[in-house]
Order: structure tokens, then C-alpha cells, then sequence
């Protein structure tokens, strides 16, 4: 019975045997030879991962270089294989009709599904690839939204950067959407979540010591929100610490008619204009884009505008003070910001000129102050401390820069601290009539801290 089986099973096979090789002929003369498949790989899937495959090995040899052709090769066409039969599998688990053989087909779906995730990973490994996650981290170049949240009282401070997205913090930009309720920020998230054209988005949040638990349940939330909307692979939500606030206080000090105030480094105009803002007088015209800065750049607010005026401004102030008024009230965030105005008996600019001597130890040994805001320094012994890239080195003769505020004067070298931070050094005059001075650095509000070791320098003015 078997033979006569076999008999008719060869007797169809010579009978179609002219039928496929005319078959056989007509595709091999549509496919390529085999001399030109292995000289050259079209499939381009396949060309790319061989291709990541050699670029992030250096130096290999010959042989190595084979032997990663042959792997990933091997692994491309075995997860091939496997999402074919996974495909066969599939489709006829969905038309099986008892369920014994509909359980048979799952398990064996599963398994071959099991079968490739491990191929893939094998893959991953030869070419080099760390594969792309839900929630990880988005490089900054394929951002196309950036939010910043603050919890702060019971409520959110949202704030949205402005593309370009820079690295450097002084560069970037931000635009105030609003103190918002914790139910209309996730309804916010939900939006921007939601249209493809703001993905990938990063969402920033930032918190206090106090405030970590609320910012972690806030994360959380936003976290749902995405993978609800099905964006997760297009989400990074950041949880940072905020430090070096500073005292809180942005300050415009007004003096004969002038306004000065101070920044870490050139600052990005929330409007977008070429020229920067900067640490030193402030053009009328500018002081919206000021006022502003202050209360876009994120972790800085809840704040006080503290304007520190001599008599002679006295009308220059109360203008400074309703332009910050104004702009507070036109964004709604009127119980996060102060204003204040605070009269001051300034120190006449005469006082600090001439040249001045370190009486102790210090940073500084001499510094000659002249007229039009220019001096000479010559840098002491710097406490022995260890001086990083960029900072200035012991004996170091230095010219710089110098601004009065109402009764201190701030002196530029373009120097830094131990930690790499760039710092000035601010002078007051002692009861003595010696010059007290600090190295300090100028936090984002326009405040000055000590960064570091704190060692006041006392210096006397040259007879």
C-alpha cells in the first residue's frame, strides 16, 4: 500500500517536473546571480545593520570583519524566518475551530515570538544598537517641545521653551503658559501628548526639598497621560532638585539716573533679539526684556524685584516698579512676585578709586581702580587653593572691568571658582575705611552668594 503511494507520488512529480523547471528557469533569470549577491548586499535593511555593525567597531581585522558579516547576516535572516512563521501561525490560530488546536497554535506562536526577541537582541549586540525605550531620555536635537513645570504652593508654574533648543542654559528661551491648577496642567500635557506635531516632548520638572513628593506624583501622572495618548516612545519626564535659587531677590540698583543690574553670563532675550542681556547698564528700552527673563527663566520664581535707588532716581524707580507691576499683572502670577523699592544713601564713586592693597592673605593682592570702569589686578597667593581650568593663577596680572551698585563696587576679571563657576569680586567699604572684599557668584535671580570657601580679603587704599 505504501509503495503504491510512493509510486503515485513520484508519477505527479514527473509530470510537473517540466512545468517547474520552466518555472525555475524564468526566475533564475530574474534573479541575480550568486556571485553578484555575494559581492554586493541590496537588501537595504540589511545593508544598514551590517553597515552600523562595522562603524562602531574600530580597527578590526579582516577576519573579524567576516565574522561580523556572517553573524548579523545569520541573525537578519532568522528573525525574518521567525516573523513569517509567526505570521503562518497566527493566521491559523484565528481560523482553528477546536480549541485544543487553537491552545496548540498560541503556545507555538509563543514561543516562536520568545525565539525572536532573543535574536533581536543577539542583532542589537552585533550592530551596536541600544535600542530606543519608552520614557528615555530624548536627544536634544529631535526635541520639538520642551515644558518646564515648578510645583509651587498648591498649584503649577508651566513654562514653555522656545526652539532652537540649546544645550546652554543661558541660550535658551521660555515663554510663561500659566500658574496653572494640577488638574489643568495634566488637561495642558494631555494636549501637547496628544498632537504629533509637538513629539518628541520633554517634560522638565522641577522641585524644592519640600515640594519632591508633589513633584513625583505630578511625574507620575504625566507619565499615564502618555501612555494613554500612546506616546511614550516620544516622552522623557525629568525630576530635578532645584539648587543655587539665590536669595530670591532679582535687583535693579538705580543710581544718578542709571540702572544696572547683573548676570552669570549673556543671557538669551525672551523676545529672541540678537543682543543680549548682560551684567552691567540697562538700556530703557530693554528693561520689559529684563523683567521678563527674570520671571521666564525656570526655578526662579517666586521672587522679589528689590530696586535699591539713591535719591536722585527716586522717579526712575517708582517707573522701574510699575513696569514690573504691569508685566505681573498681565501674566497673572501676582502672589508669586514682589515688588519693592528701597531708598539707599550711595557711596560716591570717588571712594572706591585709586589703588588698594591686600592687608591679609587672598585672592587679590593689589587693584588699581580707575576712572570709566576699567582696573589692573595683580591676584595673591589664592588661599592655596587649587585653581580650576580657566581661573586665573597666583601673580597674575589682570585687567578687567568694574560696575558700582548703590554702595558696593563688582569687579570682572572673567575669573572662576574652584568648581569651575565663573565668579566677581564684590568690595564695601568697612567702618574703618578699608575695603572689604568677596568672591562671590551671581545666581540667576542677579544675586550675589559666596561659592565655596568664603574668605573675606581686606584691602587698604595706597597713601
Amino acid at each position: 500500500m505504501r509503495t503504491e503511494h510512493v509510486k503515485k507520488l513520484l508519477c505527479v512529480l514527473c509530470l510537473g517536473l517540466p512545468l517547474f523547471l520552466t518555472a525555475a528557469a524564468a526566475a533564475q533569470s530574474e534573479t541575480p546571480s550568486v556571485m553578484t549577491r555575494v559581492e554586493r548586499e541590496e537588501d537595504p535593511e540589511l545593508g544598514d545593520l551590517i553597515r552600523l555593525a562595522m562603524e562602531n567597531r574600530k580597527n578590526i581585522s579582516r577576519e573579524e570583519a567576516f565574522e561580523i558579516v556572517r553573524k548579523v547576516t545569520q541573525s537578519y535572516a532568522q528573525i525574518k524566518l521567525l516573523d513569517q512563521q509567526i505570521a503562518e501561525v497566527s493566521r491559523k490560530s484565528d481560523s482553528a475551530t477546536l480549541g485544543e488546536m487553537r491552545y496548540e497554535m498560541l503556545l507555538a506562536k509563543a514561543e516562536l515570538e520568545t525565539k525572536r526577541i532573543t535574536e533581536v537582541a543577539n542583532l542589537r549586540e552585533m550592530v551596536g544598537i541600544i535600542p530606543k525605550l519608552p520614557l528615555a531620555e530624548q536627544p536634544l536635537t529631535a526635541l520639538k517641545a520642551w515644558v518646564s513645570l515648578q510645583p509651587i504652593g498648591d498649584r503649577v508654574y508651566v513654562l514653555e521653551g522656545q526652539p532652537p533648543f540649546a544645550e546652554f542654559w543661558a541660550l535658551r528661551r521660555w515663554n510663561l503658559v500659566r500658574y496653572l491648577s494640577e488638574k489643568d496642567t495634566l488637561e495642558y500635557a494631555r494636549k501637547r501628548l496628544t498632537d504629533k506635531d509637538n513629539l518628541p516632548i520633554l517634560f522638565h520638572l522641577y522641585h524644592d526639598a519640600e515640594k519632591l513628593i508633589e513633584a513625583k506624583e505630578l511625574r507620575n501622572k504625566i507619565i499615564a497621560v502618555a501612555k494613554e495618548a500612546n506616546s511614550q516612545m516620544d516622552t522623557e519626564v525629568r525630576l530635578e532638585r532645584i539648587s543655587f535659587t539665590g536669595s530670591g531677590n532679582a535687583t535693579f540698583y538705580l543710581r544718578q539716573g542709571k540702572i544696572t543690574t547683573f548676570y552669570t553670563h549673556p543671557m538669551q532675550r525672551p523676545d529672541g533679539g540678537a543682543e543680549p542681556l548682560a551684567s552691567g547698564f540697562v538700556n530703557p528700552k530693554d528693561l520689559e526684556q529684563h523683567i521678563l527673563w527674570r520671571l521666564t527663566m525656570p526655578k526662579n520664581v517666586p521672587l522679589t524685584f528689590r530696586i535699591e535707588h539713591d535719591k536722585a532716581s527716586s522717579a526712575l524707580a517708582k517707573q522701574v516698579a510699575d513696569t514690573a507691576g504691569a508685566i505681573v499683572k498681565r501674566l497673572g502670577i501676582g502672589e508669586l512676585v514682589n515688588v519693592t523699592t528701597v531708598p539707599v544713601e550711595p557711596v560716591a564713586e570717588g571712594v572706591f578709586l585709586g589703588r588698594w592693597s591686600g592687608a591679609t592673605r587672598g585672592d587679590i593682592q593689589t587693584m588699581d581702580i580707575r576712572p570709566e570702569g576699567v582696573c589692573q589686578v595683580t591676584m595673591g597667593d589664592r588661599f592655596g587653593r587649587d585653581i580650576p581650568e580657566g581661573g586665573i593663577q597666583p601673580g597674575s596680572n589682570i585687567s578687567g572691568t568694574w560696575l558700582l551698585t548703590t554702595n558696593e563696587i563688582v569687579i570682572d576679571i572673567k575669573d572662576k571658582n574652584e568648581f569651575g563657576s565663573e565668579c566677581v569680586y564684590r568690595g564695601y567699604l568697612g567702618e574703618d575705611g578699608n575695603l572689604i572684599v568677596d568672591r562671590v557668584v551671581v545666581y540667576p535671580h542677579g544675586s550675589f552668594h559666596l561659592m565655596g570657601e568664603p574668605r573675606q580679603m581686606i584691602m587698604k587704599k595706597a597713601q
